[in-house]
């Protein structure tokens, strides 16, 4: 007897576009549906990827019951309500980055999937790259050996949304990505997280306890005033992260700046180091080693989230990457980073 496929469907053509052909690609799952308030694009994808239903109204999706699982590519300020929402309904639920704009947002999430006993993911694609998966594969055999303090670095010369991409495009479009209350924050939000989250993944997801941060608004702001276009989120953030374990973080997120561009990871441990892109590994006393590697034999096995996503639902126990217990960290953080920005000052994480 075949397999019964999972039944699967997609909120939002943006960034949704890339779960859709995954799904569609994935022999034991069936994409079924598409939503969009662009009912034509949803229309088109759905045509394109094999989609038999096509609403503007993501609630009527709630009432489908042959849907297994949702993944949600809204606007951030999105995620949560609709994430809940699915999970009662007793969907698994796969939720783009970040996975709300507070973390009690997200905790509310994480508590949603307890209570139906069903799977949370949050699409931390960083995470399965094949470059993260070699220094993960290093850092497991601990060639590193303790990390002590990381840093991170993503700069962009010209790459705000709304200014500087495709508004018909994947990334970067719809102005909600500069109004606050609909991000959450800017630069910090929406590509920071993906670094953040990456960093903590590789030191041990140590618990945070005090956050410094500041971030500004300089380089676009003419431009978005002359376009009469909101200005309310970050272009840069850059902050320090302590940990309970004595570790830290540092990290600098740029949409725009008058720099050269960067996207840097860096990890220090005591026995040696990684960073990206590409991985390189750098080990040895008193000449340093730098090797550019491969995973090893036996080595942890790149796939994609969305692969990851779906084995995790048919295997119950399977440890799933990413899950929404963890993520519900990195947005603690992003909103320290925030209030340290906007009250100028150091903020403690109370338990």
């Amino acid at each position: 007897m075949a397999e019964k496929k999972l039944k699967t469907g997609v909120i939002g053509t943006g960034m949704g576009r890339y779960h859709m052909e995954a799904y569609s690609q994935m022999p034991d799952v069936e994409l079924i549906a598409v939503c969009d308030l662009n009912v034509p694009e949803a229309s088109l994808f759905a045509e394109k990827w094999g989609a038999r239903i096509v609403t503007e109204n993501y609630k009527d999706l709630l009432k489908i019951d042959e849907l297994d699982a949702i993944s949600i590519a809204t606007p951030n300020h999105w995620h949560a309500p609709m994430t809940i929402d699915f999970l009662n309904a007793g969907k698994h639920v796969l939720c783009e980055k970040p996975m709300a704009t507070t973390w009690q947002d997200a905790r509310a999430m994480v508590d949603a999937a307890k209570a139906n006993k069903r799977r949370l993911m949050i699409e931390q694609s960083l995470r399965f790259s094949k470059d993260s998966h070699i220094v993960k594969w290093y850092i497991d055999n601990n060639d590193l050996g303790n990390i002590y303090f990381s840093r991170v670095g993503w700069i962009r010369r010209k790459g705000m949304p709304v200014l500087n991409f495709d508004k018909n495009g994947s990334m970067g479009r719809g102005e909600w990505f500069i109004i606050k209350k609909e991000a959450g924050g800017g630069s910090l939000y929406d590509i920071g997280v993906h670094f953040i989250d990456l960093a903590w993944y590789f030191m041990g997801k140590p618990k945070p306890v005090t956050v410094s941060g500041v971030s500004y608004l300089e380089v676009a702001k003419p431009e978005l005033q002359r376009k009469e276009l909101p200005q309310e989120v970050d272009e840069l953030s850059s902050a320090l992260i302590r940990f309970e374990n004595g570790a830290a973080l540092e990290c600098i997120i740029s949409w725009d700046a008058h720099q050269g561009s960067e996207y840097k990871l860096q990890v220090f441990g005591d026995k040696g180091g990684a960073s990206m892109n590409p991985a390189k590994i750098y080990r040895g006393t008193p000449v340093i080693e730098t090797v550019e590697l491969e995973i090893p034999t036996g080595g942890l096995p790149t796939i994609a989230p969305y692969r990851h996503f779906i084995d995790c639902i048919k295997d119950p126990e399977m440890e799933m990457i990413a899950s929404g217990e963890e993520v519900v960290t990195i947005i603690r953080i992003l909103n320290a980073i925030q209030e340290s920005a906007e009250k100028g000052r150091e903020i403690v994480l109370a338990d």
